[in-house]
């Protein structure tokens, strides 16, 4: 899961005030007596550029901001999220930091709130931009890779492995795939309870739309599972129908306020209901 815009100083020019005092010398045995002005000394005026104003590396705008953090951002946060009767609740911290403008990690926990158990499962999730500014900058290509640990079934997480992308059609309107934790890859580490290690590749989309500087949404579904080995396949509209819907507030440049729903519409939607609720801090350098 913009800094605030900054005004440039206008040219700032020194007042300069001169008056010049000219008395004609009166001479007693003179008719008449004539003065001359001297000529105004010359004068420099100064004047102050206005400073240069950066962009920010990461902008209030969600859909202006880099796919991964900046060089030595670091980001925290949390959520809280659960499904439609409340019978299964988790907590889920996070945080995340840029190693470099195109290298960042990201840790996410994960236990559960209902029945509390500090044990859960924490994950990893590294991303690299290998394109970034391309399409007249329209374009961002962002290499992922995530798996973790549960410490509850003492079991390695899937291995997952993606490409994490957005197009901006629009300042206001962008394309989304594979945000972290929803990368197309996933290979199974540890068996299910068949005795199986899935695996299937996934085709995750998003639609991005920013309504206002500090205003966000997202609607995000997945149009296919594609069974690679011991997984199903599963097609959008004819197996199911999954939609989740976010909103991000911006409401300091370091913080963001977000809230999501979510439900498969083809499968007991009511029932498939969920929920989630978080922030997200932002600490360094804008």
């Amino acid at each position: 899961m913009t800094s605030s815009s900054r005004s440039a100083h206008p040219f700032f020019v020194s007042p300069l005030i001169a008056t010049l005092l000219i008395a004609a010398p009166a001479g007693a045995d003179t008719l008449f007596a004539t003065a001359v002005e001297p000529a105004a000394p010359a004068v420099e005026v100064e004047t102050t550029a206005a400073p240069l104003v950066s962009a920010p590396r990461y902008p209030r705008e969600v859909i202006a901001r880099p796919l991964t953090f900046p060089k030595g951002l670091l980001a925290v946060g949390a959520d809280a999220g659960g499904n439609h009767d409340f019978s299964s609740m988790t907590g889920s911290p996070i945080a995340g930091y840029g190693i470099t403008d195109k290298l960042e990690v990201q840790v996410p926990y994960s236990f559960s709130t209902r029945d509390f158990e500090a044990r859960g499962t924490v994950g990893v999730d590294v991303g690299y931009a290998v394109l970034r500014g391309a399409v007249d900058g329209k374009l961002e290509v962002v290499a992922r890779v995530r798996s973790g640990y549960d410490t509850l079934a003492v079991d390695a997480m899937p291995l997952q492995l993606g490409v994490h992308a957005q197009y901006n059609i629009t300042p206001k309107l962008a394309v989304i795939s594979g945000i972290p934790g929803t990368q197309q890859l996933r290979i199974s580490l540890a068996e299910n309870a068949a005795g199986a290690r899935p695996i299937d590749l996934a085709l995750p989309i998003g639609v991005g739309i920013q309504a206002s500087t500090s205003i966000y949404f997202q609607v995000d579904t997945r149009l296919a599972q594609i069974n690679l080995s011991d997984s199903e396949n599963i097609l959008i509209g004819k197996d199911a129908l999954p939609a989740s819907l976010t909103m991000v507030w911006n409401a300091l440049p370091a913080l963001d306020v977000q809230g999501a729903v979510g439900t498969d519409f083809k499968n007991s939607p009511g029932d498939a209901l969920t929920f989630l609720v978080g922030a997200r801090y932002y600490a360094g350098d804008l």
